[in-house]
């Protein structure tokens, strides 16, 4: 079926209760209620005529991209296990630490700005935030990097504790959610062709531990067209992450030596989608968070001020609407916008739904 094309369509003349289930990825089912009012509705149309009485979608104005196929779609789309014909969603490789888009996001802000950063999403540890810090960004100064890193949090894990953050790096371990390789279909239920072994990819916690071994990982996904495109490959990915501090030989882990919570560059919002309305109003901060002491991961101790790594491929946590609260989140950037098992090819996120049946 074609796009939405009824945003905004005509609407309710006054709210109407609807009640979906919505299938979760653990298996759980959960029975929510949600208000429809007659402000801003949207939709994917089929063409049925049924959209004359709109379903209230979680994120109506968000940026267009490819329907996800099958009774989940939307914000919905499975993040594991899809349907027989459905599609599955992931995260964005381009949204990893040195991808050319990445990298030309940097450009473009240190030009308007004068700044000089670079950039990169993944998970920040802290209860101190009424979002766990989904859509948040930190400036953060790393040892042994030579400029500081912008970063948005765009997931959450029980795994990741206090003042750590776990920047999605090319082979940067799957963790506890693994949706890189090793599935029965790559290119539907996993992205990389192969398993997802030792011997090619290294840690299940951090992935490879020397620079030589990037050279032993699948350059493309199963669907490969799309991150040639880009100008991106898995191996010169992870070699990045090595060659600019972002990880140690040997598989250590450099130490954030200050960190503070900063206004999110447009340029990054813009390959992510998300965006929160309570930003502070500066990229930089005068009295950032100094650490409390360096990363004792490589002592077995705390994780706390290390930067630590992850590339799990999964739809993250901030692509979940029930992860995120409306009313301090931007209209149109509620939600993280996902990609198909290419890695690039965004899903449009606005509704949850198909035909208007929200």
């Amino acid at each position: 079926f074609c796009l939405f094309s009824c945003y905004p369509p005509p609407c309710l003349s006054a709210s109407m209760r609807t009640a979906v289930f919505v299938k979760l990825s653990c298996g759980q089912d959960l029975f929510l209620s949600k208000t429809a009012s007659n402000s801003t509705c949207s939709a994917y149309d089929t063409g049925s005529g049924n959209c004359g009485d709109c379903g209230s979608c979680f994120n109506p104005g968000g940026r267009s991209g490819a329907v996800c196929r099958g009774q989940s779609t939307g914000y919905f789309c499975a993040a594991d296990s899809p349907a027989e014909g459905s599609d599955m969603a992931f995260a964005c490789m381009d949204w990893t630490f040195g991808s050319v888009s990445m990298r030309a996001a940097e450009g473009a802000f240190n030009k308007r700005t004068g700044d000089n950063v670079r950039m990169g999403v993944g998970t920040y540890g802290t209860s101190d935030d009424p979002q766990r810090g989904l859509g948040a960004c930190y400036r953060m100064q790393v040892s042994g990097m030579d400029t500081p890193l912008i970063v948005q949090s765009i997931n959450t894990g029980s795994d990741v504790t206090g003042n750590q953050f776990d920047l999605q790096i090319g082979d940067g371990g799957a963790g506890a959610f693994n949706t890189c390789a090793g599935g029965q279909q790559p290119g539907v239920d996993t992205m990389y062709p192969g398993p997802y072994d030792a011997s090619t990819w290294g840690k299940q916690y951090g992935g490879v531990d020397d620079k030589a071994q990037c050279q032993g990982l699948p350059k493309y996904p199963a669907k490969d067209a799309a991150m040639k495109a880009a100008g991106d490959d898995l191996v010169t990915l992870c070699e990045y992450g090595f060659d600019h501090g972002a990880r140690q030989e040997g598989g250590g882990n450099p130490s954030i030596q200050s960190i503070a919570r900063v206004k999110c560059p447009a340029e990054l919002v813009e390959l992510t989608q998300m965006q929160r309305s309570d930003d502070p109003a500066e990229y930089t901060v005068e009295a950032p968070v100094e650490a409390a002491h360096e990363c004792e991961a490589g002592s077995g101790g705390s994780l706390a001020w290390c930067l630590t790594r992850m590339m799990d491929c999964r739809k993250p946590s901030g692509g979940f609407k029930d992860n995120v609260k409306a009313e301090i989140m931007v209209d149109g950037k509620r939600i993280i916008q996902p990609c198909l098992s290419d890695g690039y090819t965004r899903i449009d996120v606005q509704c949850g739904c198909s035909d208007c049946y929200c």
